[in-house]
């Protein structure tokens, strides 16, 4: 399932929180959260209050007709993109795909603007 979702994992096989205090329900993707024994042995009670936290935190989602995405993300200009695959291979959120134009397209939802694409970007085309 972790490579499925590319979760991060820790060093004993367990998910990985976002933030340890701040996202402790949360996976480093957005909309995704973690709770039960996925996240490490705990008992009942501990399970059931990150299970109502992570529910919670869906509910907040969840209840919303439509999301604002915001914040500084990648924008190509296809005219200059050589299509050479360098920002698929170094993005860590796997964003970037080839159109049916042969052009770098960035999936505004998911780009976390971390700006991997556009320092690797031979052609300059971000």
């Amino acid at each position: 399932m972790a490579n499925l979702f590319k979760f991060p994992l820790t060093l004993d096989g367990f998910f990985l929180e976002a933030h340890v205090k701040l996202r402790p329900v949360d996976f480093a993707t957005d909309g995704l959260y973690l709770c039960g024994m996925a996240h490490y042995p705990k008992s009942i009670n501990e399970t059931i209050s990150q299970a109502e936290a992570a529910s919670a935190r869906a509910a907040t989602i969840l209840s919303q007709e439509a999301l604002q995405v915001g914040g500084v993300i990648a924008v190509v200009e296809g005219e200059r993109c050589a299509a050479c695959l360098t920002c698929v291979r170094v993005c860590p959120y796997e964003v970037p795909m080839i159109n049916a134009k042969g052009e770098a397209e960035i999936d505004l939802a998911k780009c976390k603007g971390c700006g991997s694409c556009v320092a690797e970007c031979p052609a300059r085309s971000y």
